[in-house]
């Protein structure tokens, strides 16, 4: 995943999910730091929430394909802002 601010872009690597009380925590570098996010039980709500709306469901419906076609060689370049 890529974070994109005003300070740059940084690329954050996922390599754990946890949970700490009641909240979820993803654990790994993002750019040159270590980091972890902790999204509290409202936050992961609200998420869930904006996610589901007919462009994202259809965009995770068509998943399988669209990582099949990225093996073979024939899917786009993400570009920046996308999605």
């Amino acid at each position: 995943m890529r974070v994109l601010s005003g300070a740059g872009e940084f690329e954050l690597v996922v390599q754990q999910i946890t949970t700490d009380g009641d909240n979820v925590v993803l654990v790994g570098p993002m750019g040159v730091w270590d980091a972890s996010t902790t999204i509290t039980p409202e936050e992961l709500m609200h998420l869930l929430r904006l996610s589901l709306n007919r462009k994202v469901l259809l965009h995770l419906a068509r998943l399988p394909w669209l990582l099949r076609r990225r093996r073979r060689g024939g899917g786009r370049a993400a570009r920046p802002g996308a999605g």
